[in-house]
Parts: C-alpha cells; sequence; structure tokens
C-alpha cells in the first residue's frame, strides 16, 4: 500500500486539468494507483460511536420502551412530569394510573394523553417535549471493520450503524448491504446513490435486533485516466463500458476519442487489450456508440488516454541558443530561420547541430547532422527544410563531449551528448518522452560511480570476513567447547569459504543502480531529488510494465504471481504457500521495482506484511541463521548474496 500523503503533498499535488493546461501532461496514465471506490468515506469517521439519545425526533417517530418525555399541565392543573416508557410500553400518570403509549407516533402522543387525563381534569393545557430516547441493538456481520453487536440510538440509518462498525472492507460490497429483520431481507443499500448523488433515501431507520449484513464484494472494474472520477467500482450486474465511463463522472473535454483502451484477464493468465475509437462520441449524445455497448466483465480495466498536450506543427530548438523553446511550424521553414529566431550564443559549436527526425509512424527516428559555418558561408544544403516535429539541437564548442543511453520505453531510444547542467527530465523531454507503455517507476539508472563503489564496498566485506572466519576457526580449535559444536564450527568454517567464493562471483553482477522514484508525468518530479543529474557513462533504461510481483526466500513455492491491485505482502506470501518452517519473517523485505527497499523497520511503513504492492515489486523472506555464534558470518553472507539475487531477479521480472 503506498504511504499516506502529508497535507503538505496534497495541497501541491496537481489536477488533470492543471497538469493538461500546463503543457506537462504524461504521456502514459496507465491505472497505477486506482483505488477503490467510495471506501475512504468511512476511513474519515470514527468507528468508535456512542449513541446519541438527545436528538429532536418527528411526528413519526415511534414511542417504545426505553423512551422518556416530559408533560407539562397548566390551567385548572398544574405539574410537570418526566415519564419512561416500561419494558410494558406504558407509562404512568397522576390519578389515571397506567397509559399504554408504545406503538404510538409521536404526534399523536400528546391526544391521546390529554383524552386520558380529560377524564379527570378540565379546562387544562398539556404539552409533550421528548428526552431522553430509547436505544436499539444491532448486529453489524459480514465484511465489515469492526464487526459485532452495536447500541445505538433509536434514529440510527442503516448508513450510522455502518459507521460505528468501521464500515466495509475493501473486500465488502458497498451495493448490495443487507437489512435483515426477524431473519427476512428488508431492505437492500446501495451506497453509491449516497456517494455519487446524496440520495440518502436508501437509509431506513434501524429497529431493535435488526442486523446489517454486508456480504462480499461483487464483480469490479477500473478506468484510469480523462475520467472525472478515475477508480476501481464495483460492478451489479449487465453494465457495458458506457455505464462504466459514466459511472466515472463521463469522458473529460481533454481526453483524446480516439484512444480508449480496455484491459482485460482470461483464463487468469491472459492479458487481452483492446483499443476502442471514440471520435464519434458526444457527451450530450443520447445513444451510445457501438463499441461504448460491449459488456463489461470482472477484473477489466478501461484507460481513457489524453489528447497530448505537444502541438504538432511546431518544432523544437534546443542547446547553445539564447531563445531555446518550442516554435510554430510552417511551410517552407529551415534551420535558419529557426536558429535566426532562437539567437545563437558565442559558446555554440557552429560546426555541429543536429535534427532528431521521427518517421511518420513514429516508430523510428533519424539524426540529420548540420554544419552551421558552412551554412553561413552560403551552402544551403545545410539549410534543411524542417518537418512538424523537428528538434533541433546545437552543442557547445567549450565542452568536453560526454554522452548517456537511454533505451527501452521512450519514443527516440539512442545515445546522446549531455550538456552542463543537464538533467534526467530535461533529457527524457528531449526525446519526446515515454511511449505509452512505459512504466517509469522501473527505470533502471545505471552509473559507474555507483558501481565501482558497489564492487569496492563487497571487496571490503569479503576481507572483514576472510578475517573473522580465520579467528573464529582458531578461537574454536583452542577453545573447550562440546564435541557438537566443535564439529558444526568446522563444517561452518568450509561453509563460509565456499560462500565468499561464490560471492566474488556475485561481484560481477553488480550495476551500480541508483533508486529513483519517478513517473510518467515528468513536472511532477522534475527538480526535485529524483532528477538526477547526468553524467558521462550513465545508462538508462525504462521497462514496459511488467504484469507480475515475485516472492523469493523461505516460502514453500517461490515464484511469480500475476499483480493485481490492493494485494498485499501478505496476500502474495500465502499465493506462494506461506512461510516454511526456517523463515525469518521479522526480517522480510520487499525490494520494489524503482530499486528502493523497504521493511517494517523502514520509517512510515509500519506492518509490511499489510503494504500494498506495485508491479515489478520483489517479496523475499529471510531465513534464520542464529544457532551458534559462527552462524552469524554465514547469515551476514547469505544476507548480502540473496539481496544481490534479488536485485536481479526484479531486474529479471522488470527487462
Amino acid at each position: 500500500m503506498k504511504q499516506k500523503k502529508s497535507e503538505e503533498a496534497i495541497v501541491q499535488e496537481r489536477s488533470l486539468f492543471e497538469r493538461a493546461l500546463s503543457g506537462d501532461f504524461p504521456a502514459d496514465i496507465m491505472a497505477t494507483g486506482l483505488q477503490q471506490f467510495g471506501y475512504d468515506v468511512f476511513m474519515k469517521t470514527s468507528s468508535s460511536i456512542a449513541p446519541s439519545t438527545m436528538l429532536p425526533v418527528g411526528p413519526e417517530y415511534i414511542v417504545g420502551p426505553g423512551d422518556q418525555f416530559t408533560v407539562t399541565l397548566w390551567g385548572t392543573t398544574e405539574g410537570i412530569y418526566t415519564l419512561m416508557v416500561s419494558k410494558e410500553g406504558e407509562v404512568t400518570l397522576p390519578k389515571v394510573g397506567v397509559v399504554p403509549v408504545a406503538g404510538l407516533k409521536f404526534g399523536d402522543l400528546e391526544k391521546t394523553l390529554k383524552r386520558h387525563l380529560s377524564k379527570y381534569y378540565s379546562n387544562f393545557n398539556l404539552s409533550v417535549a421528548m428526552g431522553n430516547l430509547k436505544t436499539i441493538s444491532v448486529y453489524v456481520v459480514g465484511e465489515v471493520a469492526n464487526p459485532g453487536n452495536y447500541t445505538l440510538s433509536s434514529l440510527t440509518t442503516v448508513y450510522g450503524a455502518l459507521f460505528a462498525a468501521g464500515g466495509s472492507t475493501k473486500k465488502g460490497t458497498l451495493r448490495a448491504i443487507q437489512v435483515l429483520r426477524s431473519g427476512k431481507i428488508v431492505k437492500i443499500i446501495d451506497l453509491y446513490d449516497l456517494l455519487m448523488k446524496g440520495d440518502q433515501s436508501q437509509g431506513i431507520k434501524l429497529q431493535n435486533e435488526d442486523t446489517v449484513f454486508v456480504p462480499l464484494i461483487g464483480p469490479i472494474a477500473g478506468i484510469a485516466g480523462m475520467v472525472y472520477r478515475p477508480a476501481i467500482y464495483e460492478l451489479k450486474g449487465n453494465e457495458s463500458i458506457g455505464d462504466v465511463i459514466q459511472t466515472a463522472g463521463g469522458i473529460m473535454p481533454i481526453a483524446f476519442g480516439n484512444r480508449v483502451q480496455l484491459n482485460r484477464f482470461t483464463n487468469n493468465t491472459k492479458q487481452v487489450v483492446l483499443d476502442i475509437k471514440l471520435s464519434s462520441l458526444e457527451p450530450s449524445a443520447d445513444k451510445l456508440v457501438p463499441e461504448l455497448r460491449e459488456p463489461i466483465r470482472n477484473m477489466d480495466s478501461i484507460t481513457v488516454f489524453p489528447i497530448y498536450d505537444k502541438v504538432w506543427e511546431s518544432v523544437t530548438l534546443t542547446g547553445e541558443v539564447d531563445q531555446p523553446g518550442t516554435y510554430q511550424w510552417t511551410s517552407g521553414l529551415r534551420v535558419r530561420d529557426v536558429i535566426s529566431l532562437g539567437r545563437l550564443r558565442p559558446t555554440a559549436d557552429l560546426k555541429r547541430a543536429e535534427i532528431v527526425r521521427l518517421s511518420e509512424d513514429f516508430k523510428d527516428r533519424k539524426i540529420l547532422q548540420v554544419n552551421l559555418q558552412a551554412l553561413e558561408a552560403g551552402d544551403q544544403s545545410q539549410n534543411i527544410l524542417l518537418q512538424p516535429q523537428d528538434s533541433v539541437h546545437v552543442y557547445s564548442a567549450f565542452r568536453k563531449s560526454e554522452k548517456v543511453k537511454i533505451g527501452g520505453e521512450v519514443l527516440s531510444p539512442g545515445e546522446y551528448e549531455i550538456t552542463s547542467g543537464e538533467r534526467l527530465s530535461d533529457l527524457i523531454r528531449r526525446i519526446g518522452g515515454f511511449t505509452a507503455e512505459a512504466y517509469p517507476y522501473g527505470t533502471n539508472f545505471k552509473r559507474r560511480d555507483v558501481k565501482s563503489a558497489e564492487s569496492r564496498n563487497l571487496q571490503l566485506f569479503i576481507t572483514r570476513m576472510q578475517q573473522q572466519i580465520g579467528q573464529q576457526a582458531a578461537t574454536g580449535a583452542a577453545t573447550s567447547i562440546s564435541a557438537e559444536e566443535a564439529s558444526f564450527t568446522k563444517a561452518q568454517f568450509s561453509m563460509n569459504q565456499s560462500l565468499l567464493g561464490s560471492m566474488k562471483a556475485l561481484q560481477e553482477q553488480f550495476e551500480g543502480r541508483v533508486s529513483i522514484d519517478i513517473t510518467a508525468d515528468i513536472g511532477s518530479w522534475a527538480g526535485t531529488k529524483n532528477d538526477l543529474l547526468l553524467q558521462d557513462g550513465d545508462d538508462i533504461l525504462v521497462p514496459k510494465r511488467p504484469q507480475e510481483v515475485m516472492v523469493l526466500g523461505e516460502v514453500h513455492s517461490p515464484s511469480a504471481h500475476i499483480y493485481l491491485p490492493g494485494l498485499t505482502v501478505s496476500d502474495y506470501v500465502n499465493q506462494s504457500g506461506g512461510k516454511t518452517d526456517y523463515a525469518n519473517e521479522d526480517q522480510l523485505y520487499v525490494l520494489q521495482a524503482n530499486g528502493m527497499a523497504v521493511s517494517s523497520q523502514s520509517p512510515g511503513v509500519g506492518n509490511i506484511l499489510k503494504k500494498n504492492l506495485e508491479p515489478g515489486d520483489t517479496v523475499f523472506m529471510p531465513q534464520q541463521v542464529e544457532r551458534y555464534a559462527a552462524m552469524r558470518n554465514t547469515r551476514d553472507i547469505v544476507d548480502i548474496m540473496f539481496k544481490t539475487a534479488v536485485i536481479i531477479a526484479t531486474i529479471t521480472i522488470l527487462f
């Protein structure tokens, strides 16, 4: 589960409108981070709700045992009497005696009491004011946070009972909540009417001994992207794609009608992607286009893509110019025209500029070299005619050539020269951004200096372990210990030597990865600590969005599992058959797809078993290695070896 955002982060988070109109909209808006709709309403209310007994009642309120009211008399007789309805449903009036009132409407109570009093008094007036209300006992059971029996006010509705019990869990339905009375279902509640329309008409008042039952959730479908309420919704049955879009508030004006995708799992293993064109869809249209009538299935996911912020008829100028940026493309526009608009700096390399040009299908690119010095000398072959979306870059004459590689799911993979102060976000924007299939969260950013440091630190560890193992062997031989422990220590010495040999082989596997946490929304992380300054030799690889989560270590069936939103570490460990007898659950950790490792000891994580996972994450269940002192070195060695293996496995999943 993603960590809860701070109030500051929530304030700074930009809406879809802000991101679109600021010209920095992400190219990839897959369903990462979608939440199940409606459940957060229960998180904002305390589950410890005491019954209120001092609420005003209307004339339709039914009086019953436990109710208290005050009768005021004036005229020929005066008095104020506080009366409590007995278990038999009666109150006792002076002179009059016992009067049955249970089952009466509060609006009829005054007339009933006056009729009885009129037998003994005349010329008097009477008023009735409700005091403490009776309480009722209600069971709230099923998929709720805190099932049990609750004592509530007699005015409590089914909504109040749900809030008292902490609401439905995410395994429970919001659309088919049952109210049972005397063993029969008297009402089925759909909370979507309340949450989406503010319609409280289904919130019937509960009666004593009623049961509120929350069954398991029904089929669900997710919708992400350019809709007003992206979320995971519960289905009632027979809904179409159009129905889900309407449930999500409809398509936004910045949606691209030719790009709506439906992701569908079949036979629990295969994901099918269907592209739907909604070009003819109008927000006010009464009839749905045929594609929208497609029935939605359980676990379907819809993605509505945006109209990308790039102006098609434009060219981009970067590098050693005073006015870099995007310029309007017009027919006949040439390199000289754009360079004149941008104004060359004195530091520009007049012999070296380049044009990056995309093919018509956007699958390939080519680099055109331009000699600006020859152009100034009159060589018109260098004054290349520009096309829409061309990118012109002017290099510096005074900087040593430094290059980085970027590959995978970016629009223009390749090797690029970098300028002083250029950051990762600058490079990604320069090459056109990510593809629609990219998974930036899993980006593998490799740096030579980091690789050297990793290798150096591992060598220091190996040297230290060799010294400690030798000292331990000598100490064990000279110390009076049991035969069992002596035999064990000897075997352990041999094992540690073998493990150190294996670790030297693993030394070659270190990649020098730098952990970064980025998304397709470049503007959300540009300029932050994740926006690294580029260095010569950096190697960046952006993977496709994976479909798996891996579980390794001391579980009964280490394997990869299909990623499903909302599943926790505990869920995936259970899918792997649970932990073995040798597992050290306290030291369990998750290596996230972004390269960061988290455990229960990490700040803000809490219980690691309850953490929701993301595609490409790897769960590692360590082994308990602690029996003898000699085993402590083994534990350190095994821990590093397995962590290295986990890193390699994670890279394998992503790439």
